[in-house]
């Protein structure tokens, strides 16, 4: 259990996988943080939970385009990249999920 992790973009969702994990019988072992937390960790095993259009990109990480397309574009970068890491936390296996509309981050 200890080699594997679970990430999410934010707190709440981060939280809400924990409670899933221990009502599902899991044990404490493993790892539920947020895509930040995770950095520098590795595990054998990563689930990237809540890749969805209303979570990532984070709308408050993200200038609208309408006030500023330039930092609006990087914006949109730092989260790409923070998915990316989250994603390469992984050395074996990586399972991604969504609910409702997928982020625009993800290839399709």
């Amino acid at each position: 259990w200890a080699e594997i992790g679970v990430a999410a973009r934010t707190a709440a969702v981060a939280r809400s996988a924990s409670s899933a994990l221990a009502a599902a019988g899991i044990p404490s072992e493993v790892t539920v943080g947020t895509m930040h937390g995770m950095k520098g960790l590795e595990f054998r095993c990563v689930a990237v939970v809540g890749v969805s259009q209303r979570y990532v990109p984070a709308p408050s990480a993200v200038t609208s385009a309408t006030d500023d397309q330039r930092s609006h574009d990087l914006g949109i970068q730092r989260e790409r990249c923070l998915l990316f890491v989250a994603c390469t936390r992984a050395r074996e296996n990586l399972v991604v999920s969504w609910h409702e509309t997928p982020s625009r981050l993800l290839p399709t």
